[in-house]
């Protein structure tokens, strides 16, 4: 049986997608995110926005995997401490509330979970880091982050650092030196302190960080570029995808011994 991987979706509220009533959002998703999955053997389900603690665990409980996927939306800091600044993007309040306690039962379970761009920040906020509200603005000298289409061109270099795990997936072995790697990039806010617990992975040129991880867990993986993307033409990108199905899969197994 393929593992059950579950992926967070977007919502609207009526605002850019029409709806049939005044009441009525939209939960959508974008398909590269669920082929990616499809691609690399295992079972995509995009899971719906819940705002019940016992679900949530439910939910948690009967997936092999997580991938927090990016949106179109930003975290509000309160949820790390901070306050609102004027450079704020949208809130979709519902959706960061399901994906911080989904989030949080998952890291329980040792469930294996992928951020990628947004869900990378959500890992980290879990985590008990900080965002930068938005780069421009923040950080000093900061290169573009938020490039125009097309999506599926790299757009600028990210520096991988040696010894990470990150390293170890997309190069195959450990290096004693960093590499270098091309991404996509589509974001504007960023990983300002890392959570607790958590290793920085990657840096883009101008120091922001683009990628995280958590040495404690089975596997906890966030970056901050947009692999499902990518991975059809480079192949190191296509590695973090067989990397996290490896350890969904060995959950998937470990529960199955489990319950015989």
């Amino acid at each position: 049986m393929k593992s059950l991987i579950g992926i967070t979706p977007d919502f609207d509220a009526g605002r850019k997608i029409r709806t049939r009533t005044k009441n009525e959002g939209v939960v959508y998703l974008w398909d590269m995110y669920l082929q990616a999955i499809v691609d690399h053997g295992a079972l995509p389900v995009v899971l719906p926005i819940l705002d019940d603690a016992k679900l949530i665990r439910e939910l948690a409980r009967i997936l092999s995997g997580l991938v927090l996927a990016g949106g179109a939306f930003d975290i509000h800091p309160h949820h790390y401490g901070g306050k609102p600044i004027r450079e704020l993007g949208a809130i979709k309040e519902n959706r960061t509330r399901f994906e911080l306690a989904l989030t949080s039962e998952a890291l329980k379970l040792d469930l294996p979970v992928l951020g990628i761009c947004g869900g990378m920040q959500a890992v980290n906020v879990v985590f008990r880091g900080t965002l930068y509200q938005d780069i421009k603005c923040e950080v000093p000298n900061a290169i573009q982050h938020q490039q125009k289409p097309p999506r599926d061109k790299p757009s600028h270099d990210v520096t991988i650092k040696s010894g990470t795990i990150l390293s170890r997936i997309m190069f195959g072995r450990k290096l004693m030196q960093d590499k270098i790697s091309r991404v996509n990039s589509t974001h504007h806010q960023a990983v300002k302190r890392p959570g607790k617990g958590l290793v920085v992975s990657a840096l883009a040129p101008d120091g922001v960080v683009e990628g995280i991880e958590s040495p404690g867990h089975a596997f906890i993986v966030g970056v901050q570029w947009h692999p499902e993307i990518l991975y059809q033409q480079m192949p190191e990108h296509a590695r973090i995808f067989k990397a996290f199905l490896r350890a969904a899969r060995k959950r998937a197994g470990d529960n199955q011994g489990a319950e015989g």
